[in-house]
């Protein structure tokens, strides 16, 4: 199962309120915050954690569930409209691949997106990743201190921060030769080594991962992520 880290590129899709839910009214009386659903737990397979992406603080964990994929969506959706949340249509949720959905809401009155990813499983059970991330405690951020650089052409850049890790991803027009490039000669510049696994850089006190792959629009997705180490 994916790590609830690996989690946070598909996460980040959602940091943002859904388009039209600040229009979605507020109610006089402040409802109680919103609690996920039961389910018939089989796993914890991370701990929760909270992270900041692009300045937004959210909590994450991920789980392996009983229940079926196909049950869940309508679960947790039936579960955000019942507690009040905006739910956007459907051809505004985010799609992804390899079969997994994913379905967010927002609570207006506390600027809190909730987010839930589905991924089926063979056996039949289904690993969660749920996400929470509170607007209202947003922080400005600044590319003065990223780890690495960016080329040029870098858009919808998304900077992650959590204990002992940095995550900078962003999408480009660049080819994978040129991104290869690109980073070969500024990491090597910034006194980082090439190791004998295939995109991952060393030096004293930490190890930064390259990867690069095909995106839908297009577009080449690009993260970097950078773990400290003991000297």
């Amino acid at each position: 199962m994916r790590s609830v880290r690996g989690a946070l590129a598909l996460l980040a899709l959602v940091l943002a309120p859904p388009a039209g839910a600040t229009d979605a009214g507020v109610k006089e009386a402040i409802p109680p915050r919103f609690e996920w659903p039961r389910l018939q737990v089989l796993e914890h397979v991370e701990a929760s954690e909270i992270v900041e992406a692009e300045g937004v603080p959210v909590a994450l964990r991920a789980v392996r569930v009983k229940e079926n994929a196909r049950v869940l969506v309508q679960r947790f959706a039936d579960a955000f409209r019942d507690q009040g949340l905006y739910v956007a249509p459907g051809r505004k949720q985010a799609q992804l691949a390899n079969n997994a959905a994913m379905l967010t809401a927002f609570d207006p009155l506390r600027a809190i997106t909730y987010t839930v990813i589905l991924q089926p499983q063979p056996d039949g059970t289904t690993s969660l990743y749920l996400g929470e991330a509170n607007h209202a405690l947003a922080k400005k951020v600044s590319a003065a201190g990223d780890f690495a650089p960016l080329p040029s052409e870098a858009r919808d850049v998304l900077r992650v921060n959590s204990e002992g890790s940095r995550t900078l991803s962003f999408q480009t027009s660049l080819t994978g030769e040129q991104v290869q490039a690109f980073y070969d000669d500024a990491l090597a510049k910034a006194g980082w080594k090439p190791a004998d696994e295939p995109g991952l850089y060393t030096r004293p006190g930490g190890e930064l991962r390259l990867t690069h792959e095909p995106g839908k629009t297009g577009q080449r997705a690009v993260v970097l992520l950078y773990v400290a180490r003991a000297r």
